[in-house]
């Protein structure tokens, strides 16, 4: 017999057959993740949340296959971001964990790191081609054409600030400071 708690969690599981689905996007979202360095088991425990709308730490045990311990000490650092909530299932000792923030704040934190990712590259490669600058006038073989390459990647970046005035107005304010 079937108790409530099971029936519950059968109803927020996928069928197996959406699984498939599931795991492409979880998957692809993660390798978005890894290249930014986000932690894989904070995104991990964050990708199935927002997939799910809420879960309980048994469901994500069994979606993530991470021990319960592990998810217990993720879940409260992701409540203490302001951006994940949870609530007692009522008549249970048994919390849903679901995305208490606007799904647009997700797009926008995106933009505002690309945005810094443009502004950090952009600092570096600057500061490289000065070095290089010095190289060059030191006679050292490359310097000259690793220049010239800094300097047309950094015209890529203009093109980008043309194109997206708002980008491009960021890229200035976060390469000025």
């Amino acid at each position: 017999m079937m108790d409530k708690n099971d029936d519950e969690s059968n109803n927020r599981i996928f069928d197996k057959r959406l699984r498939k689905f599931e795991n492409k996007i979880v998957n692809f979202l993660l390798d978005i993740g890894q290249q930014k360095r986000v932690n894989p088991k904070f995104l991990a425990l964050s990708i199935y949340l927002l997939i799910h709308g809420e879960l309980t730490q048994k469901e994500l045990k069994e979606l993530t296959g991470f021990s319960a311990g592990t998810i217990s000490t993720y879940l409260s650092v992701m409540l203490g971001f302001n951006y994940f909530s949870k609530k007692l299932i009522p008549n249970t000792h048994t919390y849903i964990y679901y995305f208490s923030g606007d799904i647009d704040m997700i797009g926008t934190r995106g933009l505002e790191i690309g945005l810094k990712s443009f502004a950090l590259s952009i600092s570096f490669l600057k500061n490289k081609k000065k070095l290089l600058e010095d190289l060059s006038k030191q006679s050292k073989n490359g310097a000259n054409h690793i220049s010239q390459r800094i300097d047309e990647i950094i015209n890529v970046f203009k093109i980008y600030e043309e194109l997206f005035p708002t980008i491009g107005q960021q890229i200035k304010l976060e390469t000025e400071k």
